[in-house]
């Protein structure tokens, strides 16, 4: 593949992150913190959707693995789905600040069923191009180390999103000194237009497909046996575990970290908290951008599950630092208006490689398995598989932030004390912070002990595939 192509296709990440994580990153500052609903009613808001998706992920998997056009199989889904993502995105931050509590949940539901079903439709066609572009075992790495490369602008903007909206909150509001409604309002349609629609399309517009058309010509792949093909394959199984744990202590920890930030370590300030959230996922964001080519380097030297290995040990360490990082006396520097705290910044050197890593690693690992299954199978479900691991991922996720929302009821978080939580109920959300990254980083350690594929496997796997069918081109 050139650096174009490589480049072309890594842009629709930028889709795909503020697609996956945009709403869940937003719904608790808006919806608990400027709206004042429930912690756990958010949770459960996010939640459900996710049920909706499990009808719908694994029906544009067969349509996308089975569609026919001269446009190919991917893109034309890739294109209107990341359209339409923009449209919603914008309208789920419109509900009236005077609806009740009851409407004002029922319309982030609402406004969610809508926004991932267009997220479906663009997200597994987009996951199934990313795992075909290329038959190359290393070069997968270097082509997902181009969308990792994205996602981390993707993380870096989203770090930004509630500072962006409450500085349109005070140009658009006159008086105004904190987050409303009319900053939120236009930081959304910000979003929706030039991270959600622009970057998808363009990556649709510009894009090859390698497979054009399946590899059997005339199959119809079916759902059910799609399915039940990828439960059964070990691999793709360990892969699953390995990103069930993976987002499980993520989520939780980002969503109880901006907490602590605010609450616990700046005495409710939301506005310093909030800015040290936003120099913490800053501080991810420049970790991973560095560590890129650090994680293609170990997976050449060290084969792909080495490299896996080696982030997983460090994030463990990152566990236990974390205890020490996330309680307040630590001293500020200020940078004209910008006050930043140095500790923080251990934090993301410690576990930002993990994210890189899984973001490169297990997209490549995926690419691989696909190989397998068609060895097995005798056709291309890159669609299927990137269905089944998407709303496995995207389920997780839900769990994961009504996780935050049950872990701040049972510390006894309640909005309306500020920074008046009593000591127990801060020494609860440190646990949940510190214990479930350290716990998780060592179940994956573990799980990874039987994955079955390296160099040498694949490299095999690739020989027998195309002396069976030979060899496929990229097609426009």
């Amino acid at each position: 593949m050139s650096l174009w192509e490589k480049g072309a296709l890594g842009l629709g990440t930028l889709s795909g992150f503020f697609g996956f994580a945009g709403i869940s990153i937003l719904a608790y500052p808006v919806y608990n913190m400027v709206l004042g609903l429930e912690p756990a009613l958010v949770g459960l808001a996010l939640m459900i959707p996710r049920l909706w998706d499990a009808v719908t992920d694994p029906i544009m998997g067969r349509i996308t693995d089975n569609y026919r056009s001269k446009w190919g199989r991917r893109r034309p889904f890739i294109i209107g789905g990341s359209v339409l993502m923009g449209i919603v995105f914008a309208l789920t931050w419109m509900v009236p600040e005077e609806w009740s509590s009851t409407w004002k949940i029922s319309y982030l539901i609402g406004m969610q069923l809508i926004f991932f079903s267009c997220y479906t439709v663009f997200a597994v066609p987009y996951t199934a191009l990313t795992y075909e572009m290329t038959p190359d075992y290393n070069e997968r790495t270097t082509v997902m180390s181009f969308c990792a490369f994205f996602h981390k602008l993707g993380e870096l903007a989203s770090g930004w999103m509630l500072p962006f909206a409450g500085f349109l909150s005070v140009a658009l509001v006159a008086g105004a000194s904190d987050l409303n409604r009319s900053g939120i309002i236009a930081m959304g349609i910000f979003v929706g237009v030039f991270l959600l629609a622009l970057p998808g399309s363009l990556s649709g517009f510009f894009v090859k497909e390698r497979f054009k058309h399946n590899v059997v010509e005339g199959e119809k792949i079916e759902i059910i046996k799609g399915i039940k093909d990828a439960v059964k394959n070990r691999a793709f199984v360990i892969l699953v575990g390995i990103i069930i744990l993976n987002t499980l202590s993520g989520i939780i920890a980002s969503g109880i970290d901006q907490y602590l930030l605010v609450y616990y370590m700046h005495g409710g300030e939301k506005a310093v908290g909030l800015m040290q959230k936003g120099l913490l996922t800053t501080g991810y964001a420049v970790v991973g951008f560095l560590s890129i080519p650090v994680i293609s380097w170990l997976a050449s030297r060290f084969d792909k599950k080495g490299a896996l290995i080696f982030v997983y040990t460090l994030m463990m360490v990152g566990a236990v630092a974390k205890w020490y990082i996330f309680q307040p006396g630590h001293p500020l520097i200020e940078f004209g208006s910008i006050q930043v705290s140095p500790i923080l910044l251990i934090d993301p050197l410690l576990c930002g490689p993990m994210w890189v890593a899984v973001k490169i690693l297990l997209a490549s690992m995926m690419a691989d398995i696909c190989d397998s299954d068609e060895l097995k199978n005798r056709s291309r479900r890159e669609g299927m598989f990137g269905a089944v691991f998407s709303w496995l991922e995207k389920m997780i996720v839900s769990l994961a932030f009504f996780g935050t929302g049950i872990a701040l009821s049972l510390s006894g978080f309640a909005a309306d004390l500020g920074a008046n939580q009593s000591p127990e109920t801060f020494l609860s959300m440190r646990l949940f912070l510190s214990v479930a990254p350290g716990v998780t980083a060592l179940a994956a350690l573990i799980v990874l002990y039987w994955y079955p594929i390296n160099q040498g496997v694949a490299a095999r796997t690739r020989m027998e595939l195309e002396a069976r069918r030979g060899k496929v081109s990229a097609l426009n």
